[in-house]
C-alpha cells in the first residue's frame, strides 16, 4: 500500500514524539532532607531549571528528614534499591563508604571547582564520595544597639576582650550574654571550637589527632584554657552559669536574645533569616566566636549536606549530571540564599547577608575550624556537651578532670573498634 506524503509526515512526527516521550520518561530519584517540610530551599525552581536543561530527565524528589534517613536508607542500600542520588552528610558518607555502598566520584568535572580545604572532608580513605553543598556555622550574634549603650562598636574577638566588654555592659545594667546549656550544645561546641583553634591560625590536623588518641584533651593547653574560659566569662558577669545551665538553646535562648534580654548569643548562622524576617532584634550582627587570643575570632564551620551516588544507582549518568549541575555558581547560590549559608566552590557567591560579613571574613582568612561531628566518635561530642553543662553547675571543678572524661570516652570507643 502506498502511503501519502501527508500520512508519512504524520507518522514520522508521531514516532519522533513517541521517542521523545520515552526519553523524557528517564526518571531520576533524588532523596533529600532539603526541599520539603519547612526547608524548601528553592528546590522547585532548581528542579525546573535542571529539567529544562535536560528535558530527557524527570526528577522525582523523595523527601526524607535527616533523622528518618538513618532508618530508611540502610534498608534501601542493602536491598539494592537505593535512590539514584541521595543527600548525605559527613557522618553518613563515612558510614556508607566504609560499607562499600557509595560510588567513588574522583575525576568528576565538579571536583576541581571545590574549595581545596573542603576536599579532604569529602573523602573516605582514598575515595571521594560526596559533593558538599554548603557550609553553615556557629558564631556570635550581637544586638548592636545594646553594645552601643556600653560604648562598644563590634563583637569582641577574644576572651579577654569579651570579659572586658561584659564588665562594661553590666555597668550599664545590661545582661551581656546568654550561654544556654540545658543540652550542653552551646558551651560544648564553643569549647570545642576555641580548643581546636588554639592560638593563631588553626592546625587542621588536630581534630584527627584527638580522635586517634595521639593527642589527649586533658593534656592539651588550648583545651584546658578553653574549658577555663567558661569560668572566666561567668566570673566577669557575662552570664549566670547556673541559671544558663537550665536554658534551652533552641527556644528560650533564642527568644531571650530576640527580645533584647541579652546583648550576645552564640548560635547558628541559620538563624539570620528568621531574625531578619521577624525584625528582632532590629539591629544585629553575626561574627566569629571570641577566640582564646588574637584579633580575628574563630568561625566554627558546620559541614552541610552533600550529594552522593549509591553504587546501585539505576541512573548513574543522570545522577552525575544532577550533581555537576549543582556546581554552577548561579544554581548553588539560589540554594544558599534561603539557607543563609556559605558556598563550597572556589570564587562562588555565598548566601550570607551583609550583617554576617565579619564571620565570612574570618573564615576566608583561615580562622575557622570544622565541627568534629562525623569525624570523632559520636559519644565524644555528647560527653563534651554533658560535661560542660555539669561544669556550669559547679565551676569549682578542675578543667583537667572535665577533659579526662572526654579522653576516657574516646579511648573506650577506640578500644571497641
Amino acid at each position: 500500500m502506498k502511503l501519502s506524503k501527508t500520512y508519512r509526515a504524520m507518522l514520522v512526527s508521531a514516532l519522533v514524539a513517541s521517542s521523545f516521550s520515552a526519553a523524557a520518561a528517564t526518571q531520576l530519584e533524588v532523596s533529600s532532607w532539603k526541599g520539603g517540610a519547612s526547608e524548601i530551599a528553592n528546590f522547585p525552581e532548581i528542579i525546573k531549571m535542571f529539567e529544562e536543561k535536560y528535558p530527557d530527565i524527570e526528577v522525582k524528589l523523595t523527601y526524607i528528614s535527616r533523622p528518618d534517613t538513618t532508618t530508611v536508607m540502610p534498608a534501601r542500600l542493602q536491598g539494592g534499591n537505593p535512590p539514584d542520588v541521595m543527600m548525605v552528610d559527613r557522618e553518613f558518607m563515612h558510614m556508607w563508604a566504609e560499607e562499600g555502598q557509595l560510588m567513588d566520584l574522583r575525576g568528576e568535572p565538579w571536583v576541581e571547582k571545590m574549595q581545596p580545604a573542603l576536599l579532604p572532608e569529602m573523602h573516605h580513605g582514598e575515595g571521594l564520595y560526596m559533593m558538599m553543598l554548603e557550609l553553615s556555622g556557629i558564631g556570635m550574634f550581637a544586638n548592636m544597639d545594646l553594645l552601643a549603650e556600653a560604648g562598644l562598636t563590634e563583637i569582641p574577638r577574644n576572651i579577654d576582650d569579651l570579659t572586658k566588654a561584659c564588665v562594661k555592659l553590666v555597668d550599664k545594667g545590661i545582661t551581656p550574654m546568654l550561654m544556654p546549656a540545658s543540652s550542653g550544645w552551646t558551651p560544648g561546641l564553643y569549647t570545642i571550637a576555641i580548643g581546636l583553634a588554639g592560638d593563631g591560625l588553626p592546625d587542621h590536623s588536630r581534630p584527627e589527632k584527638f580522635n586517634t588518641g595521639e593527642l589527649n584533651f586533658a593534656e592539651d593547653e588550648a583545651f584546658i584554657r578553653a574549658v577555663t574560659a567558661t569560668k572566666q566569662m561567668a566570673d566577669a558577669g557575662c552570664f549566670d552559669a547556673k541559671m544558663n545551665a537550665g536554658i534551652d538553646p533552641w527556644t528560650v535562648g533564642i527568644a531571650g536574645f530576640q527580645s533584647g534580654r541579652a546583648a550576645m548569643l552564640p548560635q547558628g548562622l541559620w538563624n539570620i533569616g528568621p531574625f531578619l524576617k521577624d525584625g528582632l532584634p532590629e539591629n544585629f550582627s553575626f561574627g566569629p566566636l571570641p577566640a582564646l587570643s588574637g584579633d580575628k575570632g574563630i568561625a566554627l564551620d558546620l559541614l552541610g549536606p552533600a550529594w552522593a551516588i549509591p553504587k546501585d544507582s539505576k541512573q548513574v549518568d543522570a545522577a552525575k549530571k544532577w550533581i555537576n549541575f549543582w556546581s554552577d555558581d548561579e544554581i548553588l547560590n539560589s540554594f544558599l540564599v534561603p539557607e543563609s549559608a556559605v558556598t563550597t566552590i572556589i570564587g562562588g557567591r555565598s548566601g550570607v547577608p551583609e550583617n554576617a560579613t565579619s564571620y565570612v571574613a574570618a573564615r576566608e582568612e583561615g580562622y575557622a575550624v570544622f565541627t568534629p561531628e562525623g569525624l570523632w566518635h559520636a559519644n565524644v561530642p555528647i560527653e563534651a556537651m554533658n560535661s560542660m553543662t555539669s561544669y556550669m553547675l559547679d565551676l569549682s571543678q578542675d578543667p583537667v578532670d572535665i577533659l579526662k572524661r572526654w579522653d576516657d570516652v574516646r579511648d573506650k570507643e577506640n578500644a571497641a573498634k
